[in-house]
């Protein structure tokens, strides 16, 4: 039988200022007895390797393990939930790109290779933004020439397109949505006063733009709300210590409790049952309440306690004389009923000698920051409680999202440090706090925020003289503040030439499947080493995102065109539980058939071989900017854009290209000569203008020094038009290989950040050039 402890390193400054460090193992034994052992006591050979050496580290810290009892003999002593390793030590020779970019100290510790197999590919990825090259070409920056006149040796004219669907098209209409009591969302299909399929002149404008700007790799169109921190979960085996905030002479001052010789330096004070459908937890009839009173223990109450084996045994406000002088001073905190199994809240326990740190306004950004990201975080989680006269505190159930939310995510007046806020704090080896939260299992914040590692040649113009080749083709509006330029290109005349091609879906709609949210904060996913876009090394330590400015992002976000069967979008809405013969699920539906405020329905979609006409008019673009447009027009064969919504689920793959017979592109002096001739003036053979790819190839070439199609964001360019040619199912992160009703992609992203002998692989996205997919289950 596993016996579960508790094991505390005290790390201590004797008067010499010479470091003791104390470490006891505390737990109960088969026989009910409490017990606690110093560690010197324990043979070596019984203490698992990993345990070891997270022992050795210098700092104070509290680590749950389990071990197995022989009468009196302690065996096989380890951290919680992992794996016994004294018995086989596994050496491994790390390549020198395997070692870790983040870490310390590179020679410490190993690393997982970095061979990991494939089984499905993420929906995005990102082609590569590097550091533009300021070469005074037509790539540069500069200011646009203008729309008054035809520029000499500037090319203005017409373009004829063809557009015609691969993959079912979503033009939701999001003006005539209904909503049911579930607030679940149904969606017509946006159509036109013809009856045909009303493709938004935006959309396709959006879409080129979004290529124009990979493939030139010019500045970020918009790229706002990144100048704070992101957040991220900090690991159970994040060693904090309780404080509080008091005020002392007009100055405050942080009161650190980290030496009542406790278990994880609190006292537990009954509140909850383990399980519970009651919105309260059952707090309202297992809670410890004030002795010989009916009424709870509040957050920030000043307690008198009296204590057994670490837990509160009774409890009386301060105000009240204790009867002798076991009992202890302390403070209570509630968090809630925000975690499933969750039984206790804590008293933080005070003493004369506890060791009072100033506040100063470094200590206090840090927290304000923190509570701001978690409040921001949390806005739409609350509204949706709000509109359904939810308590943000009940407790709705187990599942994520159904515990009852803390205080410091929906009042504003946490955001105040200040006298009598309770929190927790990481000390580092000088006793500097290093960080500060609400709860002993919290966020933390970056170093850096994703701005900060964004390359400025790539950051939206804040001029009209820093306009690159995207703003001046497409147009800019300044981010902040005054400042726009139309742009020299114009779409027009966009007409669908296809009878009978929308599918409908009844009344009801088609339920389609759960879609994610972006989450910057997922480091592995949206952060590189290095300014090339470079993905993170597996087994990168989690906390060390986002920690120097030489660091990079991942490059402009991407959604493979995917390669699916034919007959992969028959029967749309019949719910197909099973993979088609190349491994494929139904991704775009909802198992089960699901409506809730998770998903969202759609009556309609435009068939695959629809066709779409429009026109392209450009005004005064240069040789190199007309090169850029007509290469990302006209795409090899089997190449795709993407339009709509759903991309994810593989919807809005189109493809696109130019009828050379009705464009007419000519330069400025051709069009001089054809406006002041009285006779026709022949259209210029289309080679001339075709020419003008080549002068784009060899200015990407000139710039960034490879041949063309091995040019970072070219080649990921050209994959994610593309698609992989692997088969590989692609879907969002998830343990089952099944579509799971919930959703549930978080399970994935826990398991590859697992910790110990057993944990995750911590493996990052490829890049998209070489993207050989990722883990079905990254533990």
């Amino acid at each position: 039988m596993t016996t579960q402890g508790t094991l505390n390193v005290k790390i201590k400054k004797n008067k010499k200022g010479n470091i003791k460090k104390e470490i006891e193992l505390f737990f109960t034994n088969k026989k009910g007895e409490y017990r606690n052992i110093k560690i010197d006591n324990l043979p070596e050979d019984q203490i698992s390797i990993a345990l070891t050496e997270k022992i050795k580290e210098d700092k104070s810290q509290s680590l749950d393990i389990e071990f197995e009892e022989d009468g009196d003999q302690l065996k096989k002593i380890r951290e919680k939930g992992t794996q016994w390793d004294r018995e086989e030590i596994v050496l491994k020779v790390r390549d020198d790109d395997e070692i870790d970019p983040f870490a310390t100290d590179n020679s410490q510790g190993s690393i997982k290779t970095s061979n990991v197999q494939g089984e499905f590919h993420n929906p995005y990825n990102f082609t590569p933004t590097p550091p533009r090259k300021n070469d005074n070409s037509e790539l540069d920056d500069r200011a646009p020439v203008g729309h008054g006149k035809y520029h000499q040796n500037y090319w203005s004219g017409n373009i004829t397109i063809r557009l015609k669907t691969k993959t079912p098209l979503l033009i939701p209409d999001a003006g005539n949505a209904t909503e049911d009591k579930n607030g679940h969302k149904t969606y017509p299909l946006r159509i036109g006063a013809d009856g045909k399929p009303l493709l938004p002149i935006t959309s396709v404008k959006g879409a080129l733009r979004s290529a124009y700007e990979m493939v030139t790799n010019s500045r970020y169109s918009i790229f706002e709300k990144h100048e704070d921190r992101l957040a991220y979960r900090t690991p159970a085996r994040i060693t904090v210590v309780p404080a509080r905030v008091e005020s002392k002479d007009g100055k405050l001052f942080l009161r650190i409790m980290d030496e009542t010789g406790l278990v994880g330096e609190t006292a537990r004070l009954k509140r909850y049952e383990k399980k519970s459908k009651n919105k309260d937890k059952g707090e309202s009839h297992v809670a410890t309440k004030y002795k010989g009173k009916k009424q709870l223990p509040k957050h920030g109450d000043a307690v008198w306690v009296k204590l057994s084996r670490g837990k509160v045994e009774e409890i009386i406000p301060r105000d009240q004389n204790p009867s002798d002088t076991s009992w202890k001073k302390g403070w209570v905190c509630v968090t809630g009923a925000n975690i499933n199994g969750k039984m206790n809240e804590r008293v933080f326990i005070e003493q004369n000698n506890n060791k009072l740190i100033p506040v100063t306004d470094k200590i206090t950004s840090l927290w304000e920051e923190l509570i701001r990201n978690y409040q921001q975080t949390h806005v739409k989680d609350l509204e949706k409680r709000k509109s359904k006269n939810q308590s943000p505190t009940a407790y709705l159930g187990g599942k994520p999202g159904e515990t009852g939310w803390s205080k410091h995510i929906w009042d504003e007046k946490e955001l105040q440090f200040q006298e009598g806020t309770l929190c927790y704090v990481e000390l580092n080896n000088r006793g500097k706090i290093t960080a500060i939260q609400p709860v002993t299992i919290s966020r933390r914040l970056y170093k850096y925020p994703p701005d900060d590692l964004l390359d400025n040649s790539l950051k939206p113009a804040q001029d009209i003289k820093e306009l690159s080749p995207a703003d001046r083709v497409f147009g800019w509006v300044k981010q902040n503040g005054k400042g726009s330029y139309k742009g020299n290109l114009r779409i027009s005349a966009l007409t669908c030439s296809t009878d009978n091609c929308i599918e409908n879906f009844g009344d009801r709609g088609l339920p389609l499947n759960i879609l994610g949210q972006p989450q910057p904060s997922q480091a592995r996913f949206y952060q590189a080493q290095d300014k090339q876009g470079t993905p993170l090394n597996i087994g990168s330590e989690k906390g060390k995102g986002y920690s120097n400015s030489n660091q990079g992002l991942r490059g402009r976000k991407v959604y493979p065109h995917q390669n699916l069967p034919a007959n992969h979008w028959d029967n749309a809405n019949q719910d197909r539980t099973q993979q088609d013969n190349n491994g494929h699920y139904q991704e775009y539906y909802r198992p089960a058939s699901e409506r809730d405020d998770q998903n969202r329905s759609i009556l309609g979609w435009v068939k695959p071989n629809t066709e779409f006409t429009f026109n392209i008019d450009i005004t005064n673009l240069s040789t190199v900017e007309l090169g850029a447009l007509l290469l990302i027009l006209d795409l090899p064969k089997n190449h795709y854009h993407r339009l709509g919504g759903g991309k994810p689920f593989g919807f809005g793959s189109v493809e696109i290209n130019i009828d050379w017979d009705k464009t007419d592109l000519r330069k400025g002096e051709d069009w001089k000569e054809y406006y002041s001739s009285l006779l026709k003036v022949d259209k210029p053979d289309a080679t001339v203008a075709k020419a003008s790819i080549e002068e784009f190839k060899q200015a990407i070439t000139t710039s960034y020094g490879n041949e063309f199609e091995e040019v970072s964001f070219i080649k990921a360019l050209l994959v994610a038009t593309q698609g992989y040619s692997d088969k590989l199912p692609i879907h969002y992160p998830r343990l089952d290989r099944q579509p799971n009703p919930n959703g549930e992609a978080f399970k994935w992203f826990v398991e590859n950040e697992r910790t110990g002998n057993s944990g995750g692989l911590k493996v990052a996205l490829p890049m998209l050039a070489n993207d050989g997919g990722l883990p079905r289950n990254p533990s």
